[in-house]
Formats: C-alpha cells, sequence, structure tokens
C-alpha cells in the first residue's frame, strides 16, 4: 500500500482545499516501510488529512456492504479521487496478472489503483499495471482493490478520526447479526482502550517470538502471566444474546485455549449466563491456542467481534443513531460506558512478569504499565501483529506519551516489525508493503525520515499549505529540525532564553564582569549559554587592548 494522490470533489473537507490534487512521493524501497510524516505546528490541519481517508475508506467499506442502499452509495456529502498502489499479489485473485512485462520499480510488484467518486453519482474503480498505461475501469469484486485493512490509532480525543471507526462497528455489528456465514470480513479498525489489552495477549500468544522479545526488552518485561475472559450473554433489556455462528465458533475455541473455565447461570429463575474462562500462560496455553488461531491478528480478530457482542447492551434506538448521525455528532460521548459487569464480553485480570532492579520478576496487573507503555503496546503492537500485505496505519501523534528515547527508536521499530520473519533488528532487508500516515511534533521522528517522505502543513490565506521541507531531514539535527519545521530557532525554553538575553545586555554595558559569570553559572549548557560566554570573552579581550 502507498499512497499517490487525492483530490476532495466538490466542498472542501474542513481545512484541505477541494479540487486541488495532494501528491504524494512513491518511491519503492523494498527494505523500508513506507511511512508518510505529516508534520506542522498546532492547527496546521495535519489531523485533516487522516480525517479525510477515514471517511474514505468509511464510505468504501459501506459501499461494500449489501444492505447499502443506492442512495447512500450515490452520496452527494462525499466526492473524491484517490491513487494508490496496492500490492499485486493480493489483487491477483481477480485481475490476472501473469504473463505480463511490468517495467520497473514500484509496478514490479504494486497495481495502481484509482477511485473516483464525483457527488452524487457512483464510483468508478479503475486500475493499471504500468506507468504508461491507461487506467482500465473494473466494475465487478471491486473490494479486491482495497487496502486489505485500515487501522487507525489517536493518542487523543480525537473523535472526527474515530467517528467513521465507531460507525462502521456498528453497521458490521447489523450486518453480522444477518448473516449465518461463520465470517465476516471487518476491514477499519480503530485502536482503542479496550483493544490494547486484545493486541497485547494476541501477541504474547502468538507473535513472532524474535520480535516479541525485543519488545518485551523495551517494556521490561518477560511477557503474560495470566489472564481471564468473562462473556455475560444478556443484552439491554436482560434477554439472552443470540451468538453468530462465528461467535459461537470462536467461544469455544476460547473455552478449549483455557486453563479453566466455569459456567452458571444466576439462579433457576434468571435467564443470566455467565461463562468465565481462566487462562495461566504456560507452553501448552501457547500450543492450544497455536492450534486455534494461525495468526496473533486471527486472535485479535475473534477478541474485537466478541467485544462487539457489548452492542448488544446499548438500546436499538440509540445504536441507530450512531450509524446515522451527522458527520457533528461525537460519537465516542454517545457510546455508552456500562457498568463493567454488565458487558458482555470483557478481557480482565491481566498479569505480566515484570523485571526488577535485581534481575527478578514480579508479576503485576497490566494495567500497573504506564501510559507511555500502554501506548507503545498499542502502536508497535498493532504492527507485529499484522503479517499480511496491503494495509493503511493512520497514526495521529502516536508518540505523545513517548520519552525522547522511545522516539528516537520509533521508525526503526517500525521497520523492525514489519518486516519479513527472521529479520535481525539491526539488518531488515524485507517488509511488509504497508503504508504509514503519522502526524507527530516530534523532531525525532522527522530525522529518521527523507525529506520527501516529510510534509509540511502550513496555515496560509488560500488555506492549507502541504509541501515538503526544502533541506533534507534524515539525519539531521534536533535543533535543526526545530527551526525548519516546528519554527523555533532556539535551543531552550524562553524562560532561560528571557534570562540569558538579560545577561547579554549586561554583559555590554558592564564594568564588572564576575558577578555576570557566577549567573551564567546557574544555567546548563546550551548554544545560548556558550554565546553568552563568547560575548564575555570578547569585551574581555577588547578591554586587554
Amino acid at each position: 500500500m502507498k499512497l499517490v494522490s487525492l483530490k476532495i470533489l466538490g466542498d472542501d473537507f474542513r481545512s484541505l482545499t477541494s479540487n486541488k490534487l495532494y501528491s504524494f512521493n512513491t518511491n519503492y524501497r523494498s527494505n523500508r516501510l513506507s511511512t508518510k510524516i505529516l508534520a506542522g505546528l498546532n492547527g496546521s490541519g495535519k489531523s485533516n488529512l487522516l480525517e479525510l481517508l477515514a471517511e474514505i475508506f468509511y464510505y468504501l467499506e459501506l459501499y461494500h456492504m449489501e444492505g447499502t442502499t443506492e442512495e447512500y452509495k450515490k452520496s452527494k456529502n462525499l466526492g473524491f479521487e484517490i491513487e494508490y498502489y496496492l500490492p499485486s499479489n493480493l489483487t491477483g485473485r481477480v485481475v490476472d496478472m501473469t504473463n505480463e512485462n511490468w517495467g520497473s520499480d514500484i509496478f514490479d510488484e504494486h497495481l495502481h489503483i484509482r477511485i473516483r467518486k464525483p457527488l452524487g453519482e457512483l464510483p468508478e474503480f479503475s486500475f493499471r499495471k504500468t506507468a504508461d498505461a491507461s487506467f482500465f475501469v473494473f466494475d465487478y469484486e471491486t473490494e479486491a482493490l482495497l487496502p486489505r485493512k485500515i487501522i487507525a490509532y489517536s493518542s487523543g480525543q480525537n473523535e472526527l478520526l474515530s467517528n467513521p471507526f465507531y460507525k462502521i462497528r456498528h453497521h458490521y455489528f447489523e450486518e453480522l447479526n444477518k448473516k449465518e456465514e461463520a465470517n465476516f470480513n471487518n476491514r477499519l479498525f480503530f485502536l482503542s482502550y479496550s483493544t490494547n489489552f486484545s493486541i497485547y495477549i494476541a501477541n504474547q500468544l502468538l507473535a513472532e517470538k524474535e520480535k516479541l522479545n525485543h519488545l518485551n526488552e523495551i517494556f521490561d518485561t518477560e511477557g503474560l502471566d495470566s489472564f481471564r475472559i468473562t462473556i455475560n450473554l444478556l443484552n439491554y433489556r436482560k434477554n439472552p444474546i443470540e451468538l453468530t455462528k462465528y461467535q459461537a465458533e470462536r467461544i469455544e475455541y476460547l473455552k478449549s485455549c483455557a486453563t479453566s473455565w466455569t459456567e452458571r447461570f444466576e439462579s433457576h429463575k434468571s435467564k443470566q449466563h455467565i461463562l468465565i474462562l481462566d487462562y495461566l500462560v504456560k507452553d501448552s496455553t501457547v500450543k492450544a491456542f497455536q492450534s486455534k488461531f494461525e495468526t496473533p491478528f486471527e486472535l485479535f480478530k475473534a477478541f474485537y467481534e466478541l467485544e462487539s457482542l457489548n452492542i448488544h447492551i446499548d438500546p436499538s434506538d440509540h445504536r441507530s443513531l450512531i450509524r446515522t448521525g451527522t458527520k457533528s455528532l461525537n460519537i465516542s460521548e454517545e457510546i455508552p460506558k456500562p457498568d463493567p459487569d454488565r458487558l458482555a464480553f470483557r478481557l480482565e485480570k491481566i498479569k505480566i512478569r515484570k523485571r526488577l532492579s535485581n534481575g527478578e520478576t514480579k508479576s503485576i496487573y497490566y494495567k500497573q504499565l504506564s501510559d507511555g507503555e500502554h501506548q507503545l503496546n498499542e502502536i508497535l503492537g498493532s504492527l507485529l501483529m499484522v503479517e499480511e500485505d496491503g494495509c493503511l496505519y493512520l497514526f495521529d501523534e502516536p508518540d505523545t506519551h513517548f520519552n525522547p528515547k522511545w522516539r528516537a527508536k520509533l521508525i526503526k521499530l517500525f521497520n523492525y516489525l514489519a518486516a519479513k520473519k527472521n529479520e535481525v533488528y539491526n539488518q531488515t532487508k524485507t517488509v511488509r508493503k504497508h503504508e504509514i500516515l503519522l502526524t507527530t511534533h516530534s523532531p525525532y521522528v522527522i530525522s529518521d525520515s527523507d525529506r520527501n517522505d516529510v510534509y509540511l502543513f502550513k496555515k496560509t490565506e488560500n488555506g492549507v499549505s502541504i509541501g515538503n521541507p526544502d533541506s533534507q531531514t534524515y539525519g539531521a539535527s534536533i535543533g535543526f529540525l526545530n527551526e525548519e519545521i516546528f519554527e523555533r530557532d532556539k535551543s531552550i525554553s524562553d524562560m532561560a532564553d528571557w534570562e540569558l538575553s538579560e545577561i547579554k545586555e549586561e554583559i555590554v554595558s558592564s564594568e564588572n564582569l564576575s558577578d555576570l559569570k557566577k549567573k551564567l553559572t546557574r544555567f546548563g549548557d546550551s548554544i545560548e549559554k556558550f554565546d553568552a560566554y563568547n560575548l564575555m570573552k570578547k569585551i574581555e579581550k577588547g578591554d586587554s587592548e
């Protein structure tokens, strides 16, 4: 997956101007994960690009659902033209890729896809195999031309990014409850507080061991100790919840992997049916999960869809409001927050083995990790668990809780965790064909990115300006990037800088510099402090002459 260009057809989308082509770098390297860095000051519009992509793929996902009306498919509220590359091995099932001379570069391994959706009309799907070929209109099994997964995360309360994902989850819920087949192809996933638990457990049980060990070293842990799953199959009217075939099968899988389980009814008259599954994680537990779930993502997906049982707690009219609400509706606030004991599905009592300073380990609850550690698990864990190509990640400021050491490692960790199996941390040769779009205020993240992959957002009189920085950013110093990207030409904070400026003025006019030298000792080392010393030496030298 690699985004090529994007155009809004119709009205402006928030700060992004309509009928303007936004083009992106398509340079391709098989050993480097495609990562586009969206940088700029607060309010410059960088998050709006993620929100636009979320709205586009929400529309395309709903477009391919059986129950979607013709009126919605011809929506007058959204018009766009989007182009991207998708790995050819994913589209080969419906697009004949055999016996073709593909040329070079990205077309060796990708198909160029274009989707055009004018206001009030149906979308047109097309593709081409070489750079000089015309686009071929494709009008059947068009779902095959979409990214395999769109995974989003926001470190703050960005409801504008999360709204499409909450809405589509409720559409998934309605669709899943109409179907009898065992599986339903969810494509859009939003990472939240509850998915944090799912990601951690899925990876600890089933992820590639070498990568998992590296991740555990960052957390200073030795892995998963135990956890519990509680299933309480009552809806908001306290009537039994009917399971789909897929849900019932996955519950049976989880039962077969449990160390012990308890099933009970609260009383003879009560309809309440509670199933408690406890897991003490040993080698045998891991083998049991391996026999039922092929990949970490398959287990995560089972958790994700079973967690959708919690939507049964919400009244049907409220569920309808979330599905059909306007863009201004703050869905995250509309989603009920019931008593945990009422949840139909929950992961709880997750205990992990934490390393102590004396080399021993202690069993602690996963919740006891810091906010930064939870955030790091979600971001890195989502890359670790997805083993197929062709996914799009929308990360809105994923590094807000990270210390500078983690920020400096982030891009390198992305590449290692998205690498093909059995790669060494410092020698990644082949990575999965994903695309990450990431907003950030961290110069450390930008310093690990080529200028062609960095997009600087600025507010202008004519709307948002998006362009690559003038200078190379890869390997650039933090001070340089603060000035180039964030318009900060000082290496220290404003209070200290103001006081040093006052001292410099005193240096120029003072006849006794010894007291000023003592004042300078209060400050830590910085370019600004050294400038003050140099000024003092220059004046002293001038006095001696």
